[in-house]
């Protein structure tokens, strides 16, 4: 890593954690982004001089709301980390524009939101940020979270008409735990951009062995993938939260899934995102 990139880095590591732990947490400012419907968004402004880059932050399968209908306390944590590190964050909903709150509970092939349908969701964010004169749009980010970081996935899909024909690409991509099995069938896949992806070694929802085997598959290819398998860690490895036993999963067998945070791979993989996007935006 260029020293250039390490303000960055350690700014984020250092001094978000203590944001969070004083209850500092950023609500972000609710916008409306242009796309296939009209997107409702949050935008955490990073406070910092000139155009910095980017990133659109997309939600899991439960959407990007707690129970009391509020950002939740992980997108507005990951929010402050990001801006701590100078980067200007655009937490994306979905799901409400739509008239829904979660697809969890619905079986992949029913849902009415399909990772397609966020990708060009995503892609009309990429257009939102790449207009504003704060944001440097030669280093915008793709990140996200279980069915997000699926259409993370989708959304690099190189092979891909769709993708191809986007004159707006990331510079970078995170994909935490996302589900690998259908994007594993498709033969012609590789990359459009950089992808870093983390993974439980535990995790019951979205396996990790699939996503193994796309890595070994793509790991020689260029642009670069790099990929962490956190041991002893289920679905939601980064979240503050122990694991618990959820019901109503609607893409697993049993219908149940283990999700919840291990503090050994928050950390880490916390710092592993960081240290790839130094390396990637520099």
């Amino acid at each position: 890593m260029k020293p250039a990139a390490l303000p960055w880095l350690w700014a984020a590591l250092l001094l978000a954690p203590l944001l969070a732990a004083a209850g500092k947490l950023p609500a972000g400012e609710r916008v409306e982004v242009p796309g296939p419907v009209p997107l409702a968004g949050y935008w955490f402004a990073a406070a910092a001089p000139g155009p910095r880059p980017a990133v659109v932050a997309l939600h899991g399968c439960s959407g990007p709301y707690d129970t009391r209908g509020q950002l939740t306390a992980h997108l507005r944590r990951y929010a402050a980390d990001l801006n701590a590190a100078q980067m200007h964050v655009l937490v994306l909903d979905s799901f409400g524009p739509r008239g829904l709150r979660s697809i969890c509970e619905i079986a992949p092939s029913k849902r009415p939101v399909r990772e397609r349908d966020r990708r060009a969701d995503a892609q009309a964010a990429l257009r939102w940020l790449a207009a504003r004169p704060e944001v440097d749009a030669t280093r915008l980010v793709l990140l996200g979270w279980s069915h997000g970081a699926q259409t993370v996935l989708v959304a690099l899909d190189a092979s891909d008409a769709a993708v191809q024909g986007q004159t707006l690409q990331p510079r970078a991509t995170v994909a935490f735990y996302p589900g690998c099995t259908e994007v594993l069938k498709n033969s012609r896949y590789h990359l459009q951009a950089p992808l870093l992806m983390m993974v439980g070694e535990r995790d019951d929802w979205t396996a990790a062995a699939p996503c193994v085997r796309l890595h070994e598959r793509l790991s020689a290819q260029v642009p670069r993938f790099e990929f962490e398998v956190y041991p002893d860690s289920y679905h939601g490895f980064d979240s503050l939260s122990p694991p618990k036993v959820r019901d109503k999963v609607g893409s697993t067998r049993s219908g149940k899934a283990t999700v919840g945070g291990n503090p050994a791979a928050q950390v880490a993989s916390r710092e592993r995102m960081f240290r790839f996007l130094a390396e990637q935006l520099q």
